[in-house]
């Protein structure tokens, strides 16, 4: 089971040997393939050869190429590699709008749980009541956009009173970050599970290779965000460690179906609830990610 995340900062070699990825520096480094479920290249110098990457995406690893503020802006994913790819495809086209409605409920109510969830944890009381009773409004395709209301309402007192995700602070710099990776891993998920990444069941955006992506990441957003309530100061630089630790938020726990798992395992969960919930034609069926206190998953 893949379970470490990788994040290359400096000048390098990455090549495959014995299965392994070796790092070539001023040292050499290897990790076992088989471990790695994310690869962060933040270096432009930085040479990748094609019999590691591969590897890298024969174990379903995703690897993530940074631009010069080091945040990530593409993915190298596996090509489809599930047994049945054509079946779940054609599931996926032929889905019906009250189902993809009825998905899309699911996942934004418990969005709205784990943002009112986050702000208990930061004493904002208040607020997490009001949050709390907007999740029985939402509605079948949420077409009230309770979820546009709920997070107006948790962003400005998550950090501070008109806050938005527009401002150009290490606040969001650690929320585009964090978002990005997850958005990563869930994207290898839909992909190992045979699904279209474009094909969304709430976002459509044409111009967006990660609809469906877009869709199931909701409600793991806010652990990124309770990460950076908790640990980042306004004065704070947006340096490696800090990078470090949103790569490494893959490996702290959430509890779905009534146990903990880490959210890399979670994400592959949720996303094999989504065909369970396709061939059993219940909605129901769709598990999603409850937030619990910051806690690196144990592995043993």
């Amino acid at each position: 089971m893949s379970w470490r995340s990788v994040i290359i900062t400096r000048p390098s070699k990455l090549s495959l040997k014995n299965n392994q990825m070796q790092i070539l520096q001023e040292e050499v480094w290897s990790v076992p393939v088989e471990d790695i479920s994310a690869l962060v290249i933040e270096s432009s110098q930085v040479v990748v050869t094609e019999g590691l990457l591969s590897k890298l995406c024969e174990n379903n690893t995703v690897v993530y190429i940074c631009d010069h503020k080091h945040i990530p802006n593409g993915y190298v994913l596996p090509y489809y590699q599930h047994s049945r790819t054509l079946k779940i495809i054609k599931e996926q086209i032929n889905l019906t709008e009250p189902f993809k409605k009825r998905i899309w409920q699911e996942i934004v109510k418990q969005k709205i749980v784990n943002q009112a969830y986050v702000l208990m944890c930061i004493g904002k009381h208040d607020v997490e009541k009001r949050l709390t009773s907007l999740v029985s409004q939402v509605d079948s395709g949420d077409s009230k956009n309770i979820e546009g209301q709920a997070a107006k309402i948790y962003f400005e007192s998550l950090f501070e009173k008109g806050f938005t995700r527009m401002y150009d602070n290490i606040f969001n710099a650690c929320l585009d970050y964090g978002y990005t990776i997850l958005r990563g891993a869930v994207a290898r998920s839909i992909v190992e599970h045979g699904y279209i990444p474009c094909l969304g069941i709430h976002h459509r955006n044409e111009l967006n290779n990660y609809n469906l992506a877009d869709d199931f990441i909701e409600p793991f957003r806010p652990i990124v965000d309770l990460w950076t309530a908790q640990n980042i100061g306004i004065n704070d630089e947006f340096n490696t460690d800090i990078r470090a630790f949103l790569v490494d938020l893959l490996n702290y726990d959430v509890i779905i179906a009534g146990r903990r798992q880490s959210v890399g395992n979670a994400i592959g969960i949720l996303v094999s609830s989504f065909t369970t919930s396709i061939q059993m034609k219940d909605y129901k069926k769709i598990l999603v990610p409850q937030v619990v206190p910051l806690e690196r998953h144990s592995y043993e």
